[in-house]
């Protein structure tokens, strides 16, 4: 423990954990209670980011522990913010983020015994956090949040919730921080096992690398791009895209390339769960007698529905680079034209529908003018449905941990805050270096910008380097156009052409309307120069999200496979 033998106020000594944490930038919902931390904080030049709700600012959290690999910390208020937060708690759950909520809450003596909701937070947040407490005393207010920020760091990360009674904030607690208790590393695979891997591999003419989140903390990035340089496509989700670049035929989304999985006689999984978003690792999704090897920090998520061949435990970083160097010595290689030959068919159908020809314009072509236009180290978020799926047919990323989205929770409307808090780490980065941030792009649909849209507000009182789209068709078109297919008709899905250019507007952000592909390009370009925040507000093919549903081609997010099979 580092102390000083003096006392200092509770809140001035976690702003110190806070900043001794690495963190530069805290999220906060306005609220009295912890308004002494945020001062502190400001104090030590940190900085403070308002959200306009809970969520947002949980998210916001999640989303910079995202692309910085840190802890990012919120601050809400427990009375009225808990159950505000909950759907943000429980996406940074399901997505593997190391985040920490610190929630203030009424003193003591003013707790209600008829009000359960007082005193049962911990219950309410139980089953999707991995450590819930409240400060006992002021004297161990250090060792509490060093415990929070161990239990969202160690194993697999996730959020840790820590109450405390607002009357701690100002009273006087002792000036010591503990020692930050940096993860235990796994050691890398067994000598044996690295040679059965190699084996294996060598053995295989179309084997296959699939990542997702965990990838992206394992250390990954050296041996993955050397497995993909001798002919090992890797076929990236979520967090674990762009850890290998996405250029074909060695760097894929998964979404994309999941059409050609089936063909892989050998699937290497590297930091993931084989859950619905991957087929459960089952046919149609892969070939019935694919060989797979799983690698990867969380015994749990080995053989989650499916049986592995060679289930390895392990230092996912250190296992790829031993397993690279034993190939080395093969002199292994692989021609992995295959796989670009196998999404030949569906490369032609998508570049389709980039053509002029006076057709209103299609949601496919907002992430291929996103491609042409923004610098190769550009930052995406995707939200939505139809221009989620459509997104992943034309958008590329380049660089590691460059990549969020709202699943695989799938709450709708949760990317633009997870994009304010991508954006925030950026600019800190950027800012600590000084050079320039990389833009932060945040594609979304007019039904999911609904749910958090006064970010708008917070995306502009904090400069951040974020453009956000919305492909507007005037109805939450994904169940719209299942309705219309599945029962001739629809119902409570028309939502009007709102502004969404003028409601940026009004919170202050530049904003630009695009209705055909030369003020698309425009706006993408102005936006792209003015370096944010602003809005796009595309008037896409209202009709454009119906070919999703009926060709197969089309379809990046797929569940009706699945469906049909069981």
């Amino acid at each position: 423990m580092t102390a000083t033998g003096q006392e200092i106020s509770g809140a001035a000594l976690l702003a110190k954990a806070i900043h001794a944490s690495g963190a530069r930038t805290l999220f906060a919902l306005a609220g009295a209670t912890h308004a002494p931390m945020l001062m502190a904080f400001e104090d030590l030049g940190g900085r403070i980011i308002g959200g306009r709700h809970e969520s947002g600012t949980v998210g916001a959290a999640d989303g910079y522990a995202r692309r910085t690999g840190r802890i990012g910390f919120a601050c809400i208020i427990a009375e009225q913010g808990m159950q505000n937060a909950l759907t943000a708690i429980m996406t940074a759950a399901q997505s593997e983020s190391p985040v920490v909520i610190l929630a203030t809450r009424f003193p003591d003596s003013w707790i209600e015994p008829a009000v359960a909701y007082s005193v049962d937070r911990h219950e309410l947040t139980a089953p999707f956090i991995k450590f819930s407490r409240t400060v006992p005393s002021p004297d161990r207010l250090g060792e509490y949040f060093a415990a929070a920020c161990k239990a969202a760091t160690e194993g697999v990360p996730g959020p840790a919730l820590l109450v405390l009674p607002m009357d701690m904030m100002t009273q006087a607690v002792p000036d010591a921080l503990m020692p930050a208790q940096p993860p235990l590393p796994l050691p890398p695979a067994r000598n044996a096992q690295v040679a059965e891997v190699a084996e294996l591999i060598g053995n295989a003419q179309r084997p296959i690398i699939v990542t997702d989140v965990g990838a992206a903390r394992g250390g990954c990035e050296t041996g993955l791009n050397r497995l993909a340089a001798m002919g090992i496509p890797v076929l990236g989700n979520s967090l674990g895209r762009g850890i290998v670049p996405e250029v074909a035929p060695l760097g894929y989304p998964w979404p994309y390339a999941q059409k050609a999985a089936p063909l892989a006689d050998l699937v290497i999984v590297v930091g993931a769960k084989m859950s619905m978003w991957f087929g459960y690792g089952k046919p149609p999704r892969f070939g019935e007698t694919a060989r797979f090897i799983h690698i990867d920090d969380n015994p749990a998520a080995i053989g989650r529905n499916v049986a592995v061949d060679l289930p390895i435990v392990a230092h996912m970083g250190d296992s790829l680079t031993l397993i690279a160097d034993a190939l080395e010595q093969q002199d292994f290689t692989r021609d992995a034209q295959w796989i670009e030959d196998a999404l030949s068919e569906r490369k032609a159908r998508i570049d389709g529908f980039c053509v002029e020809d006076g057709s209103p314009v299609h949601q496919i072509e907002i992430g291929a003018a996103l491609d042409a236009l923004f610098p190769p180290d550009r930052i995406l978020v995707g939200d939505g449905a139809d221009i989620l799926n459509f997104t992943f047919a034309r958008m590329r990323l380049h660089g590691p941990r460059s990549y969020a989205d709202h699943l695989p929770l799938g709450a709708m409307g949760s990317g633009f805050p997870i994009a304010i808090g991508m954006a925030a780490a950026e600019a800190e980065r950027a800012e600590a270096c000084g050079d320039i941030a990389a833009p932060t792009l945040l594609v979304t649909g007019d039904g999911s910008i609904g749910f958090f849209l006064a970010e708008l507000d917070t995306m502009r009182r904090a400069a951040l380097p974020l453009i956000v789209l919305v492909s507007n068709d005037g109805k939450w078109g994904t169940e719209y156009h299942g309705q219309a297919i599945a029962y001739g008709r629809t119902v409570n899905t028309n939502l009007g052409l709102s502004d969404y250019a003028g409601i940026a507007r009004a919170f202050d952000c530049s904003a630009w309307m695009a209705d055909d592909r030369d003020s698309l390009y425009a706006a993408i370009i102005a936006a792209r120069d003015s370096h944010g925040p602003g809005l796009i507000d595309v008037r896409i093919d209202p009709m454009g999200g119906k070919v999703r549903k009926e060709d197969p081609l089309l379809g990046m997010i797929l569940f009706e496979d699945i469906v049909k099979k069981h």
